[in-house]
């Protein structure tokens, strides 16, 4: 073989390892690196399940996100409706108003439930950590309704975000103390700019911030959703 020839062999060789590197480095950048640092809520597209009726006029499962728009279809009957249906934890099923049976069928109808809205705004992932200014909120908010589908109740662990999954579970660190404690979100807010969490009385009182009102926190995201 001529020099020229092995050089030029060498020089292919060469491109080839480094295209190959370069390859490797794009393959790196992925959507899921690009996601490093944030968690995802659980909200499968179809369930399967056994339909039920309830006295309320509301919808339940505990297999949903709270407050996701649902296509319950009753596969004895093949007939379905589309309803908002809210968490509740301890019902094996779904549950449906009482006025849809004629609809539905005899209970329990074996059911599909299909997705079309994960949770009351379609929220679908969470920031791993959160830092900044927290308040609280208690009077004259307590009792009243939340988009969670639950009323507000100062005196248990809940908390107020802008933009996280309802039904997301959050450990709480005043950075001033150290003082740490868990909450759920379970509604919107704080409408003041520049804060990041507004908390329940009983979860401010825990945090040792009732004197300053205001205090500067680190979140720790235990759970996207419900």
């Amino acid at each position: 073989m001529s020099l020229c020839k092995k050089v030029f062999m060498g020089v292919l060789l060469i491109n080839s390892l480094f295209l190959l590197s370069c390859s490797v480095t794009i393959r790196d950048a992925t959507p899921q690196a690009q996601a490093k640092g944030f968690l995802t809520v659980n909200c499968p597209e179809s369930i399967r399940t056994k339909g039920h009726y309830c006295r309320e006029e509301r919808a339940y499962s505990g297999l949903v996100q709270s407050g996701s728009r649902v296509k319950v279809e009753s596969l004895s009957t093949g007939k379905s409706i589309t309803i908002a249906v809210y968490r509740r934890d301890n019902f094996d099923g779904v549950c449906v108003p009482e006025r849809f049976r004629n609809l539905l069928g005899a209970e329990p109808f074996p059911a599909r439930l299909e997705i079309q809205r994960c949770g009351v705004d379609d929220k679908r992932s969470c920031q791993a950590y959160i830092r900044g200014l927290a308040s609280y909120y208690a009077d004259p908010y307590h009792g009243r309704e939340t988009p969670y589908g639950i009323k507000y109740d100062m005196h248990g662990y809940y908390a107020a975000h802008t933009e996280l999954p309802l039904g997301t579970l959050l450990k709480v660190r005043n950075l001033k103390n150290n003082r740490e404690v868990v909450v759920k979100v379970i509604d919107r807010g704080p409408f003041v700019a520049g804060r990041v969490l507004d908390l329940s009385y009983r979860a401010a009182l825990e945090l040792d911030m009732m004197r300053d009102g205001v205090v500067e926190v680190e979140a720790k995201v235990l759970r996207c959703g419900d």
